[in-house]
């Protein structure tokens, strides 16, 4: 009886409602701008084109237990558009908790355009699975001076023909106008997107993924990235918090550099090629200083491989280690660069039999996995994989998302 009692007494929480909307309804739009969704709703949407000249913007705050969550329905095809680009495709405003995945978005000047409201931050928000092109300027915008951005996940999501400065993730933002504090973003997830094709149209710039500086935490991983008109990464520096994570990532035809980064920042297990830049560039940005970096097990088949601009003063010790590189880095002699394990000459990602990539590299700065994720063992091999004698048993590099274990 005492065990049934108990049993009885025990409460769950409630379930959130589930709400079914389609595009020919009136109230779509009134519903998913309005102040009625609750923690543990979902809206479902069903297949067709939604759109509407108003602004759309979308307050609503979740909890941990409770997202959130806007979908497409299973196997639907739903597109959000912006009829003009007078305003953004989506204004995501002291969202919490949210998440947002397997819709087409299109249209409008920036496609998701992501900041506080009424003192609530935006934090824990998650994008994926979202297919994002054809806009009138930055497909995901985090961004407005001062404000801090925790927890955002990007995941899955194909971004190309983006406009303006044109870059697929703009995250964090310059000073404020009165020169005080820069917005940043912090302990955020940038991972297997799609991204390409940043540099038609009317593009200034075309960045694939910028942090700016002192966002801290963040990782950026698994990416493909290729055609931009700026660097396909670029990180500035985390004003000495945690520091930014840059792996397995694979750009190429960037032009500009693959990946540009000044300091706080550990940039492994990538792949970079044809870039009009350099494959890795280091120099002071805004505030950042070059230092506390640590280049290992990239690999660079370009004209150009990895370039660092001394400042008058390093702010920490830059590693630059087993790395596989088609031509000679530019590196200054400097006793806060380390440099070991290093190979040149290399004209393949994938190294085959004989290649000098093999059991070369130095087992102080080894990675524990590879580009594959595979793990690296007691394996010495130089640059982002890890040698198989029967080829390379992971993703083969295309136009498409990389596929990840």
């Amino acid at each position: 009886m005492k065990a049934l009692f108990f049993l009885a007494c025990i409460t769950f929480p409630a379930v959130g409602k589930t709400i079914t909307l389609s595009p020919d309804s009136k109230e779509w739009f009134g519903i998913i701008s309005g102040s009625s969704i609750a923690p543990g709703d979902e809206i479902i949407l069903k297949a067709g084109t939604y759109s509407d000249p108003r602004r759309l913007e979308i307050s609503h705050r979740g909890t941990p237990q409770k997202p959130i969550t806007i979908r497409a329905a299973e196997g639907a095809k739903v597109i959000i558009k912006r009829p003009d680009a007078k305003q953004n495709t989506l204004n995501l405003a002291g969202c919490q908790h949210l998440v947002i995945r397997d819709l087409e978005i299109t249209g409008g000047d920036s496609a998701i355009r992501i900041g506080e409201k009424d003192t609530h931050p935006a934090k824990f928000i998650t994008l994926e699975n979202l297919h994002i092109h054809h806009i009138g300027g930055v497909a995901v915008t985090a961004n407005y001076p001062g404000e801090i951005y925790e927890s955002l996940t990007f995941r899955h999501n194909h971004i190309h023909d983006t406009g303006g400065h044109g870059e697929a993730f703009y995250l964090g933002s310059n000073s404020k106008p009165d020169g005080s504090t820069n917005g940043y973003i912090f302990n955020s997830i940038i991972e297997n997107n799609y991204i390409h094709d940043l540099k038609g149209g009317t593009v200034s710039q075309g960045d694939g993924i910028e942090l700016k500086d002192g966002s801290y935490g963040n990782i950026i991983r698994d990416n493909v990235i290729h055609d931009t008109n700026y660097p396909g990464i670029i990180v500035y520096d985390t004003d000495g918090k945690a520091p930014n994570i840059i792996e397995r990532n694979v750009i190429w035809n960037s032009g500009d550099h693959g990946i540009q980064a000044a300091a706080d920042a550990i940039i492994r297990n990538n792949i970079i090629f044809d870039t009009k830049g350099e494959g890795i560039y280091c120099r002071n940005h805004q505030s950042a200083i070059v230092g506390n970096l640590t280049i290992i097990h990239n690999t660079i088949l370009s004209g150009k491989s990895i370039r660092i601009v001394a400042p008058e003063k390093f702010s920490g010790t830059v590693i630059v280690a087993n790395n596989a590189l088609s031509v000679k880095p530019r590196i200054p002699a400097n006793p806060a660069i380390i440099q070991s394990g290093n190979i040149l000459g290399i004209k393949e990602a994938f190294p085959s039999p004989g290649s000098p990539c093999l059991n070369t590299a130095d087992p102080a700065y080894l990675t524990k996995i590879d580009f594959n994720q595979s793990k690296r063992q007691s394996s010495r091999d130089a640059g982002a994989y890890k040698h198989s004698p029967k080829g390379n048993p992971g993703w083969a590099i295309s136009k498409t998302f990389k596929a990840t274990n």
